[in-house]
């Protein structure tokens, strides 16, 4: 007769039907599962088509439509595409009237934006004031867009010349100034990198304005006095000490511009730091010509407005005179820069000459470290002095 641990499993043996449970219960989870994924699957793809579809924008559209509610005409407003990264870049340009309330454009096209499904967020101009109003970057659909409002007129409609390989004497020339030296005398080494015929525009106000024109000057290299003047009124920094102010008297704006020539010493010509209120003022322009006739010396205007009366004057005053064609940095970004700088080749080459303004900041000048010696076929570089003299 078995005792009573007979009727017991052995330790470590499964009872009857466990295995089977245990199976059951394995294939209910993994129903369990496969129906909770089907469901998610299910309920995501009934979300995508209940969702209302975004309409394909269209860059130049969507800016034509927010400036065409503040007076904006559609003509003053351009498009380019480009690829940054890989990926689509429409540049949108803004040639903005004198009437246009920034600050409400910037917040319409934000919003416009945003109604697209994308994003526009306010960015760095490098040229500020009355020319740099406003500078937007972001993304809309797959799309990157940057959208540059700016104080000018529209180029005049022409179609845009192909590049066409240029050489000697009677090709296309450009003319390169770099402004705003003076602050540090780093600079003198960086811009020592470029050819000799680009020139360099000094602050008569900086920390250390006279030094770095002496050493740029010992590179042989062409100077010009970066003399400040007043500016429209737009919350940044101003021009800073001893700036031509409108309704100074003559004699006051006189003795500021001999003095700021005394500081940038052998300047052979002078453009206007800022001055979108200063240089649309001819009376407050005429003294500054005067200095500049009696010392035998050039005026650039460098365009800031499209108000400006400053290179009227300089020839009504018998004085030689040019204007900026291109800014090279406004967007501070090599893409951007090498963008420019092709624009004033094709500028240069459909008319014999332009001149492009840029700044003494480091991508500037690597940028056209490395792209000028590309361009001796399609462009002859200059001094600034040798499209104002020419015969």
């Amino acid at each position: 007769m078995a005792g009573p641990s007979a009727s017991r499993p052995r330790r470590g043996s499964r009872p009857r039907g466990r295995g089977r449970h245990l199976g059951v219960r394995a294939l209910v989870a993994v129903a369990v599962l496969a129906l909770a994924v089907f469901s998610v699957v299910f309920l995501a793809r009934r979300a995508e088509r209940a969702a209302p579809e975004l309409p394909v924008a269209d860059p130049l559209e969507t800016v034509r439509g927010a400036a065409a509610r503040f007076g904006c005409s559609p003509d003053r407003v351009t498009v380019e595409r480009t690829e940054e990264a890989g990926a689509p870049l429409f540049v949108v340009t803004v040639h903005a009237p004198r009437s246009l309330p920034v600050e409400p454009f910037v917040l319409e096209l934000e919003a416009r934006a945003h109604n697209l499904g994308g994003r526009l967020d306010a960015a760095g101009l490098t040229e500020k004031g009355g020319y740099g109003l406003a500078r937007l970057e972001g993304r809309v659909g797959t799309a990157k867009w940057r959208v540059l409002v700016l104080g000018e007129e529209p180029p005049p409609r022409r179609p845009a010349p192909e590049p066409v390989p240029m050489r000697g004497p009677s090709g296309a020339r450009l003319a390169i100034v770099l402004d705003d030296a003076g602050e540090s005398i780093d600079v003198v080494r960086e811009v020592e990198r470029l050819p000799a015929a680009v020139a360099v525009a000094v602050l008569p106000n900086a920390a250390r304005s006279a030094e770095v024109a002496r050493s740029l000057g010992a590179q042989g290299r062409e100077l010009l006095l970066h003399m400040p003047m007043e500016p429209l009124g737009n919350h940044g920094p101003g021009p800073g000490e001893g700036a031509v102010e409108v309704g100074l008297s003559d004699r006051e704006i006189g003795a500021r511009v001999e003095r700021a020539l005394d500081v940038v010493r052998g300047a052979a010509g002078v453009n206007n730091h800022m001055g979108s209120r200063a240089t649309a003022d001819r009376a407050s322009m005429r003294p500054v010509m005067e200095v500049l006739k009696a010392r035998g010396l050039f005026f650039l205007d460098s365009r800031t407005t499209p108000e400006s009366v400053a290179e009227a004057v300089a020839r009504e005053t018998g004085l030689p005179a040019l204007h900026r064609d291109v800014f090279l940095d406004v967007v501070s970004e090599p893409d951007a820069i090498r963008h420019a700088l092709s624009q004033a080749v094709a500028r240069a080459q459909a008319q014999g000459f332009a001149v492009a303004i840029g700044h003494v900041h480091l991508p500037t000048i690597d940028t056209l470290a490395s792209e000028l010696p590309r361009l001796a076929d399609s462009v002859r570089l200059v001094r600034p002095s040798q499209l104002v003299r020419r015969p």
